[in-house]
């Protein structure tokens, strides 16, 4: 049956896409999304419907054309058809089309009279950034039951950037041989490692020292260091895209240290009254400068370190007491077993204070632990963006926060749905979707009752979401579920980590449902009011009356 453009779609449709808007595939990174189709019928209309295609143009959404139908009702069936011309179904001439068939399965569900949602996973995203038009619904309705007509309702979707990430930078063992490395922190003296990463930038640049010039720069996801290293580095990986719809350049920063176990000797003690600069480590006992100290390779000192200026450490320092500055204090990695006391600003990469961390200045701490007392005279940023997340226990790679939210249905039905979630024994737990109410006449009311929950969850922590509804729902409120986390976490990976879709044994769940009162208690009910009414009015009430009151309470 070929489309009659001259004829409108009865049924309405909302479209959404996730992410919105769909994110673009790279030459490095394959995207994934999802479409979804909401359909309800004109209020205070009936359509009926046994066939909604959904038509795409073959490479347009989809650059391999892989497509996941689905149908949140086991009413409707789905199917992914062979590719055909568009002159061949009524639509564009010289456009191949992927159609998705969603049919019902039983001509007693044709009448659309409840939620019907089209979902369509795309994987492989198109690279081709903007508006994808030609997309079309052919619909399969009608006003009544029979005369069917297809009708044809284009609409178009929009690719947008996809979203800019650098993640995993290590070291590891170089083999020409073998590809793949494992990862690994120490390294001897000159032996040969491999630097590599994951990231959709369109340029890297590989650094030690903020502007220097860079060890390596390219479109490369590795670079080997032949020649190895004679003292502990940190490396810094700079990656950079240009946003073309901008017109500006973006940067995301990644930096590993690698441990060299039989460094270079360097001097044991080291005194002065004015700059100290090294090109490489400091070990000894004590280190007092009265101007600034600028440690390149690092230093080791058992006792305490007092810096009457500014001091600048570009290599591990470890300071096995005290450590106070006067200036300002800038460390790419360290550990301080004594208090750390900074008057001016400290800037802190890859460090340990095992005291108390006391900054006067401002303060960046980046990948930091202080296991003492932890003092900011100014503001302090501590969260990261959220990640959705679905029901299941998950591992959380970094503290954070768990949000739940359950909000009313696509309309007011008899909706009502708990949502729950715990960690470390212990649980939370909210309802939500639509309630009801009366007035002081007993007048029912139906209204929204959204909620929510929060709870927070420590790093290597495991912690579970779930959700229940009422039995007897006419629709299920709908729910979402996000990790916030406190920073990207020290070892890199990712904030939190999906590891079973069920939640633990031996939880206390919510009840899923309650039973309506039945007759015998509605009646009990109804001649228990009808004698406190007699008891008001100070008199009997005839039995003709009796009885009409009693058959209407025993229909509330």
């Amino acid at each position: 049956m070929m489309s009659k453009a001259d004829l409108p779609a009865l049924l309405n449709y909302s479209v959404l896409t996730s992410p919105s808007p769909l994110q673009a595939s790279t030459q490095t990174s394959s995207a994934s999304g999802t479409v979804t189709l909401v359909v309800a019928p004109p209020s205070g209309k009936e359509v009926y419907c046994p066939e909604i295609d959904l038509y795409i143009p073959s490479g347009a959404l989809s650059r391999k054309d892989i497509f996941y139908p689905g149908v949140n009702t086991d009413k409707w069936q789905y199917a992914v058809g062979k590719i055909v011309e568009g002159s061949e179904v009524g639509l564009a001439v010289g456009i191949s089309y992927i159609p998705l068939k969603f049919t019902a399965k039983s001509s007693q569900d044709y009448l659309i009279n409840y939620p019907l949602i089209l979902t369509v996973g795309v994987g492989s995203v198109s690279a081709a950034l903007g508006d994808i038009r030609n997309l079309h619904i052919l619909e399969t309705s009608s006003s009544f039951s029979g005369d069917y007509q297809q009708r044809d309702l284009p609409f178009g979707l929009t690719i947008g950037l996809p979203e800019f990430y650098v993640r995993n930078f290590v070291a590891g063992a170089y083999d020409s041989s073998k590809p793949d490395i494992v990862p690994g922190g120490s390294f001897a003296n000159g032996q040969a490692f491999k630097l590599s990463w994951e990231g959709n930038a369109s340029q890297y640049q590989i650094v030690t020292t903020a502007g220097s010039a860079p060890l390596y720069s390219g479109t490369d996801n590795s670079f080997v260091v032949t020649k190895g290293l004679s003292q502990t580095t940190t490396f810094i990986l700079i990656a950079s895209r240009t946003d073309g719809v901008r017109g500006e350049t973006l940067y995301v920063y990644e930096a590993v240290t690698v441990h060299i176990t039989n460094p270079d000797e360097t001097p044991n003690t080291l005194s002065a009254a004015g700059d100290i600069t090294t090109a490489a480590g400091l070990n000894g006992k004590t280190l007092q400068v009265s101007g600034s100290a600028s440690l390149k390779g690092g230093a080791e000192v058992t006792g305490q370190i007092n810096a009457n200026g500014a001091l600048n450490v570009t290599g591990p320092l470890n300071a096995n007491g005290a450590l106070n500055v006067t200036g300002t204090s800038t460390l790419s990695g360290g550990t301080v077993t004594g208090p750390f006391t900074v008057q001016g600003a400290a800037s802190l990469g890859s460090s340990s204070v095992q005291g108390a961390l006391s900054v006067g200045g401002a303060s960046t701490l980046s990948d930091t632990t202080v296991k003492g007392a932890l003092s900011a005279a100014g503001s302090v940023g501590m969260l990261d963006y959220s990640k959705r997340i679905g029901i299941g226990t998950h591992m959380a790679g970094t503290d954070g926060f768990v949000i739940g939210y359950v909000y009313l249905p696509w309309q007011l039905l008899l909706s009502v749905g708990w949502i729950y979630g715990g960690t470390d024994g212990y649980m939370v737990q909210a309802t939500g979707g639509n309630t009801g109410g009366f007035t002081s006449n007993w007048t029912k009311y139906n209204y929204s009752n959204p909620n929510s929950f929060m709870f927070p969850v420590r790093r290597g922590a495991s912690y579970w979401v779930g959700e229940t509804f009422f039995k007897d729902n006419q629709a299920n409120p709908s729910t979402v579920y996000y990790f916030v986390p406190s920073g990207s976490g020290s070892s890199g990976e990712e904030a939190t980590v999906q590891i079973s879709d069920e939640i633990p044994d031996g939880i206390v769940l919510p009840h899923g449902g309650l039973e309506k009162t039945n007759g015998a208690e509605r009646a009990e009910r109804a001649e228990y009011l009808t004698r406190l009414l007699e008891e008001i009015l100070e008199k009997p009430i005839g039995e003709d009356k009796k009885k009409a009151l009693l058959d209407v309470l025993g229909t509330l």
